[in-house]
């Protein structure tokens, strides 16, 4: 049984990075661009796993998706994530109700050990990730 994560990015390089960085861990990814069909993706399947959104996006907003996707799911694992740093955006995050915060740019092994907490807490899956030391950005 894969873990089904649901990625929200209007950044295609940053799907991508996440997608390759992810690529051959027992993990499904659906990517969505925008707040709004975030929320109606999930709305309509609620069987994600997990849900990484950046904050900064179209329609609703990464805290307007934690509001709405706790509505739906109050127990789903939701990471903020976001390129945009102020002395206090993780614990804005994380008093906003987020399980995790995770900065751009991705750290990769940070990024990896949050998937992996996420991913084996209630559904006891194991995650075989690539060696990040062997990841090479080009």
């Amino acid at each position: 049984m894969n873990t089904k994560i649901l990625y929200i990015d209007n950044d295609e390089a940053s799907y991508f990075l996440v997608s390759e960085l992810l690529e051959g861990c027992n993990v499904e990814i659906l990517h969505a661009r925008c707040g709004l069909r975030a929320v109606q993706i999930f709305n309509a399947n609620p069987s994600f796993n997990l849900v990484i959104t950046e904050l900064k996006l179209p329609e609703i907003d990464g805290f307007g998706v934690l509001s709405e996707m706790r509505k739906i799911n109050p127990k789903i694992p939701i990471i903020a994530q976001t390129a945009t740093v102020v002395n206090n955006t993780k614990c804005i995050c994380l008093n906003a109700g987020f399980n995790e915060y995770v900065q751009k740019p991705i750290d990769f092994r940070e990024f990896i050990s949050v998937v992996k907490k996420y991913s084996s807490t209630e559904q006891d899956m194991e995650i075989e990730c690539l060696d990040v030391n062997e990841f090479v950005i080009l």
